[in-house]
């Protein structure tokens, strides 16, 4: 009797260990933030925790998720990597993805809410409720709008989530001949923008020459490059790849 309690008791043990060290091999780690450079069999994230982290794809191992694809990585989006947990030690130190999540509606801002706004026109789920913090760009109705979101919705209707990067029409550049009704901005590839200021424009700070600035527009430019501001503030600071606005 003793010995077959002894045996069974090794076998638990044994079942034990096996199951703890298939746990600790299955253990995922996760990266998240936005893309900051891309090329044929890696990219660079700009992640939360770590900064710069270079990902790299395996053919036979990475997995996608949501509008993930390896020919899809693109500068500016805003994805989730798991991993093993091995990071490299180099500069930028280097994981390779088990698997790459990207979550993204886009639409137009219909409705301004007390936590957030209705964004409408998705193509995949119509109208949709996203909520935000005050850390994520202005938002302003009628302005068209890319929310990146975890890939959690609340099954409501319509369906609701949680905003954790957004991307709206917004021009960045030094200030010159700044006066009460407009201003010129020459941005990073010397395009010159004139820029209109009107009665509706909210402007954060007093607008001088010289001035790095982000002005917000409803995402029309007229004669390609001119823009009626609806917001201007100081330019966003530190590694582009934090800012929570690009281009359009």
């Amino acid at each position: 009797m003793m010995k077959k309690f002894l045996a069974l008791a090794l076998c638990c043990a044994i079942f034990l260990t096996a199951a703890t060290c298939f746990a600790e091999q299955t253990q995922s780690y996760t990266l998240q933030g936005l893309i900051t450079g891309v090329s044929d069999a890696h990219f660079l994230l700009h992640d939360q925790t770590n900064g710069i982290v270079q990902v790299n794809l395996d053919d036979e191992r990475t997995a996608y998720a949501g509008v993930a694809a390896k020919d899809q990585m693109a500068i500016g989006q805003y994805v989730f990597v798991q991993y093993n947990g091995i990071m490299t030690k180099s500069i930028p130190p280097q994981v390779t993805a088990d698997k790459v999540s990207c979550y993204v509606i886009h639409g137009t801002v219909s409705e301004i809410l007390q936590s957030g706004y209705v964004v409408q026109g998705d193509s995949v789920l119509g109208t949709v409720i996203v909520h935000m913090d005050k850390t994520l760009a202005p938002i302003f109705l009628n302005v068209p709008i890319t929310v990146y979101y975890s890939g959690i919705i609340a099954l409501s209707i319509p369906p609701q989530l949680a905003a954790l990067h957004t991307v709206v029409p917004m021009l960045e550049g030094v200030a010159s001949s700044v006066t009460d009704t407009g201003l010129i901005l020459t941005d990073e590839h010397h395009v010159v923008h004139h820029i209109t200021l009107d009665a509706q424009t909210q402007v954060d700070e007093p607008v001088s020459d010289g001035l790095r600035l982000c002005v917000y527009y409803n995402g029309t430019l007229e004669n390609t490059t001119d823009a009626v501001a609806l917001k201007v503030t100081g330019a966003i600071s530190g590694d582009p790849a934090e800012a929570e606005t690009t281009q359009q």
